[in-house]
């Protein structure tokens, strides 16, 4: 089984406590990327929220990508083309809406290069994750625009809510719906997940999951953590995601994926 292709998850995988990467990290990504290993970001962020990543980690050649949307979008680094995509309108999400109504739970709408805050309820704290990198409208569900293609609608609160949401929204097979933080839910197309977006992109490739290492730590990495060839849970990753894989690092504040990658490749 020859790895080809190493895929990353970002928050509490590859950025430390701090929400950077580390410069080991940095320093052995930056060899195996040199060495022709492709090095895929793969996130439920938009690529201007990871824009600064695939700077400091050099991930510019003409075939660099990064799979985006937890697999709703691959999207090339240099050309910014996408290769792929899948996504929501408006009237997909009107059942969400109005559970958000009934739960009183905020909602964000993601589109390719903006945000859209629904603050019927209340905006939540999703700009202050992203920061600047993306621009945000503020506006009411009536005023969301119907011809805009949304990648996800999330909402950000407390984890005692988005426990309790999740535990509603099963009732809404037409989504995915994956939590990738404690406080963060998202909502998806139906079947997108980031072994999703992984199997696209290694189908544009011509390879398998057999060249995949893919790392993670919460519950919308378990698809490409099974899938595949050598699936790697961060030390500080959720139980699920531990059992599933073939490999267990060390914690995200102690470069887990620098020293996994050094063992595995000989460094």
């Amino acid at each position: 089984m020859e790895i080809k292709l190493i895929a990353l998850d970002l928050d509490n995988t590859l950025l430390n406590a701090n929400s950077e990467i580390s410069s080991r990290n940095r320093e052995v990504l930056k060899l195996l990327h040199n060495k022709g290993l492709k090095v895929v970001l793969t996130t439920g962020r938009p690529i201007k929220g990871i824009l600064p990543f695939i700077d400091q980690l050099e991930l510019k050649q003409p075939e660099d990508y990064s799979i985006n949307f937890n697999g709703g979008v691959i999207q090339n680094n240099l050309s910014k083309k996408i290769i792929f995509s899948k996504f929501l309108t408006k009237e997909d999400i009107v059942p969400i809406n109005d559970l958000a109504n009934q739960m009183r739970f905020p909602l964000d709408g993601v589109a390719i290069d903006r945000a859209y805050s629904i603050i019927d309820i209340r905006k939540s704290g999703y700009q202050s994750f992203i920061g600047k990198l993306m621009d945000f409208t503020d506006l009411s569900f009536h005023d969301l625009p119907a011809d805009e293609h949304y990648y996800k609608f999330i909402s950000q609160t407390d984890p005692e809510q988005v426990a309790k949401i999740q535990e509603k929204a099963a009732d809404y097979p037409t989504f995915t719906i994956v939590k990738s933080r404690p406080n963060l839910l998202e909502f998806l197309p139906k079947g997108v997940n980031k072994s999703f977006g992984l199997g696209q992109l290694i189908k544009h490739f011509g390879w398998t999951f057999d060249n995949v290492m893919a790392f993670g730590d919460e519950e919308n990495d378990l698809p490409m953590i099974k899938s595949a060839g050598i699936g790697v849970a961060m030390g500080n990753a959720i139980k699920e995601v531990k059992e599933a894989a073939q490999a267990v690092t060390k914690l995200n504040t102690e470069d887990g994926v620098a020293a996994y990658l050094v063992k595995y490749f000989d460094l």
